[in-house]
């Protein structure tokens, strides 16, 4: 049991007495030992010039200056994004990826969308500045904080400052590249890389120049691949000779959408007619079934009164003696002329039974036809609504062929975008993030790997503007660095060494393997200019990206479907109940903390004060 001091009224003014001297004597020690006025001043003013001097020494910071379309690569071992442009290296910058557990899919991505302020709808809309979005999934380039370390959820996370700054440059669709360890582009040609067609308003044979050529050299001049790769194409034709064919696509789909919408019209109304004719077989019908009944009943009348009238008949038969003679005459002659009458209701009445039945059968076969009608008339109706139906199903698809056409021609502005996959042996172009056509390529020896190569145009190659200057990028999936290598490698906060340039005899080596199609090699001269990318890969298009609308080709190396589906759920704010005022003490509210319990010898464990237990001055 614990002593307890007993209560006295001198110990309360003992108490307080001590208070108010320990007060005292701290107040005279703060006003002795206080520095004056003049030299606090004097302090900070010091303070503040040294802060200004150390922004003065501080390097400014290099506006970035970019020409032409622009590839960033992002290389993870190093948590660094390289810049490239037209002219080779712009710039580099610390970033931080995804976590262990969330960590940034390794692929070819483009950029699908832009916003100088984004939420995210996942995390707690946290803030994401200057947002680039790499897929409809979650994953994009934006401003946050650079740890020195993969930290971010699965993003790309840029210093905020070089996040603005980079914003100002890039476009939509131009490539990043995220790979454990990236490769510096290099220009590069070859006779596979595509070429713009010529322009009639661009005169091609100037002053000096050789003569047109033709035969299998047109091919490789308007089409841009060697005769291995395509067909030997026609000389003459130009971008004009190829809109003139546009414009006569583009009047058969309007012919077809006019056929189309002549054909429903005439359905509707041939629907319409058939709908009349049904109504008009109806009422027929129902008429003709009235009257088939009503001689029906008269027929049934007819026959009720048939059998009386041969009853009639028996019984005035019956009167009639055998031996006539024990009958008067004029008896007899009566009876007689009984039978005789009602032998002549039977004879009329039997003919009007057979009428009766006649006319009732007769209507019956006309209720029959009238039936038939109306199942000819609902089989016409169904007949021209499927008509108008399939009509107005054409007239739909002829529509939307034309808007599809019209988008595509829209789109045609835009750099365009073409993928070869040695998985499942397709080419496929889009354009403007809408897909134009998907077709099978030939690969020699496709047991052997073509790896990934992406290749950018980046300008013209001369003022005819039909031939392109390339670069091509090497994208592997895999990496030698040791982790204390790649560790070493993070620890710099300067600018990092570059990295090694694309192997370009290998690239040329992948492609001299490809053979594409004539038409889709028509469809690319038609449409190719600068900003335009081949990809080349082992790998698939990401189908789980991809199915998304407003998306570009996706290669991640390997697939990695998106495992956030839904929003990241929120937390649940408690409310703590009020204390009423009187139920505490001076110094807490709520009830006073329990008196703590001395503890054993051993090691000691802070346990942290519950919200209900912690006080305020």
């Amino acid at each position: 049991m614990l002593y307890e001091k007993p209560f006295h009224p001198a110990n309360v003014g003992n108490t307080l007495l001590r208070a108010v001297s320990a007060s005292l004597a701290l107040a005279v020690f703060a006003h002795v030992f206080a520095p004056p006025a003049e030299a606090q001043t004097e302090r900070r003013a010091q303070q503040n010039s040294q802060k200004q001097a150390q922004k003065k020494r501080r390097a400014p910071v290099a506006p970035i200056s970019t020409d032409g379309p622009l590839l960033l690569q992002v290389s993870l071992n190093d948590q660094r994004m390289y810049v490239y442009d037209r002219n080779g290296y712009v710039t580099q910058t610390r970033i931080s990826s995804g976590r262990p557990g969330h960590d940034t899919p390794v692929g070819i991505y483009s950029i699908l969308e832009k916003k100088v302020d984004h939420t995210s709808n996942i995390y707690l809309d946290a803030k994401m500045p200057h947002m680039q979005r790499l897929t409809q999934t979650g994953i994009a380039l934006h401003g946050g904080v650079i740890p020195g370390h993969p930290a971010s959820g699965g993003c790309v996370r840029l210093p905020f400052d070089f996040a603005r700054r980079i914003f100002e440059h890039t476009s939509i669709n131009e490539r990043v590249v995220i790979a454990p360890d990236v490769r510096a582009p290099v220009a590069f040609s070859h006779p596979f890389l595509f070429s713009q067609l010529p322009s009639a308003s661009r005169s091609l044979i100037r002053e000096g120049s050789a003569p047109r050529q033709s035969g299998i050299d047109v091919a490789e001049t308007l089409l841009g691949i060697s005769p291995a790769h395509a067909a030997t194409e026609p000389a003459g034709r130009t971008l004009e000779s190829a809109a003139e064919a546009r414009v006569a696509e583009r009047d058969r789909l309007m012919a077809a959408v006019t056929r189309a919408a002549e054909t429903r019209a005439a359905a509707s109304e041939a629907e319409k007619a058939a709908q009349k004719a049904l109504t008009d077989a109806r009422a027929a019908a129902k008429a003709a079934r009235t009257e088939a009944a009503k001689l029906a009943r008269a027929a049934t009348q007819a026959r009720n009164a048939l059998r009386q009238r041969t009853r009639a008949l028996k019984q005035a038969q019956s009167r009639v003696p055998r031996n006539t003679q024990r009958v008067r005459a004029d008896r007899l002659a009566e009876l007689q002329g009984r039978v005789a009458q009602e032998e002549a209701r039977v004879a009329e009445a039997t003919a009007e039974v057979k009428r009766s039945a006649d006319a009732s059968d007769k209507a019956a076969e006309t209720a029959k036809a009238a039936e038939d009608a109306i199942t000819t008339a609902q089989d016409a109706v169904k007949t021209a609504r499927a008509k108008g139906s399939d009509a107005a199903s054409s007239e739909s698809d002829a529509k939307k062929a034309v808007a599809d056409f019209d988008r595509a021609e829209t789109n045609r502005e835009l750099p365009v975008s073409v993928f070869i996959s040695g998985k499942t042996g397709k080419i496929m172009i889009r354009q403007g993030f809408e897909a134009v056509m998907e077709a099978d390529v030939e690969i020699a020896n496709p047991e052997v790997p073509l790896n990934t190569f992406v290749f950018t145009a980046i300008d013209w190659a001369d003022a005819t503007q039909t031939n392109l200057k390339w670069m091509a990028v090497e994208v592997s999936e895999t990496s030698d660095a040791t982790s204390q290598e790649i560790r070493q490698r993070r620890r710099g906060r300067e600018a990092a060494e570059l990295p090694a340039e694309t192997n370009a005899a290998r690239a040329a080596r992948t492609l001299d393997r490809i053979t594409i199609s004539k038409d889709a090699a028509e469809r690319i001269a038609e449409v190719v200019k600068p900003g335009s990318a081949l990809i080349i890969s082992d790998y698939d298009k990401a189908r789980s990206e991809t199915r998304y609308r407003g998306t570009d080709f996706i290669v991640q190396m390997p697939e990695v479907v998106a495992k956030i589906t839904r929003p990241t759920p929120r937390p649940v704010v408690r409310e703590e109940p009020v204390q009423e005022a009187g139920g505490g003490s001076f110094f807490w509210w709520g009830s006073p903390p329990p008196p703590r319990e001395r503890r054993r010898a051993g090691p000691r464990h802070r346990q942290p004060a519950s919200a209900s237990s912690r006080g305020v001055w």
